[in-house]
């Protein structure tokens, strides 16, 4: 990508993020996998603004730091922060100042169907298995291509 094109998407990414301490609220679009599979590429969440003494630990949210967005799962507090980590990923987050934390998770689209944003038992049992092996996240992803390729024809 070129220089022009980069610094375009980061004025879209912190406008994003502008938009929603603002209004209170915002839709993105999920390019990354490392929420599956509670959270799927190509899902539309939806974000709303919320301190961070209002945040429940096992809530999807959104942190926003060095131009880039995360959406993972609370985990954790500590002190002035808070712990996150992706569903499908072995590591917690480095630690998120209150002031990158842009808001919860309050619903999920996925192909024009809502998602309930709670994680359910199988979820759990799916990150696992994803957290542990590549390959497996990688049939899924082609499973789901598949899947979705199905429909169309």
């Amino acid at each position: 990508m070129d220089l022009t094109g980069e610094l375009q998407d980061a004025a879209k990414r912190d406008l994003t993020a502008e938009v929603i301490r603002r209004f209170g609220e915002v839709r993105l679009r999920v390019t990354g996998t490392s929420m599956l599979p509670s959270v799927w590429p190509g899902d539309i969440l939806t974000v709303r603004r919320r301190s961070a003494s209002e945040l429940r630990t096992g809530r999807i949210i959104l942190c926003y730091r060095n131009q880039a967005f995360v959406a993972h799962r609370l985990i954790g507090k500590h002190g002035d922060g808070v712990i996150t980590r992706g569903d499908s990923l072995r590591f917690d987050d480095p630690p998120f100042r209150h002031d990158e934390i842009l808001g919860d998770v309050t619903s999920i689209l996925r192909d024009g169907r809502p998602v309930a944003p709670t994680r359910v038992w199988w979820h759990r049992i799916g990150s696992s298995i994803v957290r542990h092996s590549e390959l497996c996240t990688r049939i899924l992803l082609s499973l789901r291509r598949r899947s979705k390729l199905a429909w169309v024809n």
